[in-house]
């Protein structure tokens, strides 16, 4: 693959007609590879991810893990936010405390 080249990410919807064209048709799977410009290992692993787990076993676990991390990121952002309003107020509650004890 060439520096400006980087690789096609095809949508489950996709990769499931692709199979589903070869293994209804019983056609092979380089023919189905050269039709649609995809390489033929390439289809072949999505024919065998199907025939292992169906329609879940052509999901792509890096978009997955990506979107699942965004989350995460997003999710602990939020809680440092939390984090640091709920130390202020507790620094506020002390010099509170501290004002109360001088004014007794």
């Amino acid at each position: 693959m060439g520096k400006n080249q980087r690789k096609a990410h095809h949508s489950v919807e996709f990769k499931l007609k692709v199979v589903q064209d070869i293994l209804e048709n019983n056609r092979s799977v380089a023919q189905v590879a050269e039709e649609i410009g995809v390489h033929r290992d390439t289809v072949n692993n999505w024919r065998k991810a199907y025939l292992l787990n169906g329609k879940e076993g052509l999901i792509n676990s890096r978009s997955v893990n990506q979107t699942k991390k965004a989350k995460e990121n997003k999710e602990i952002q939020e809680l440092k936010k939390q984090l640091k309003e709920k130390e202020l107020e507790n620094e506020i509650l002390k010099k509170f405390q501290a004002f109360l004890k001088e004014n007794e």
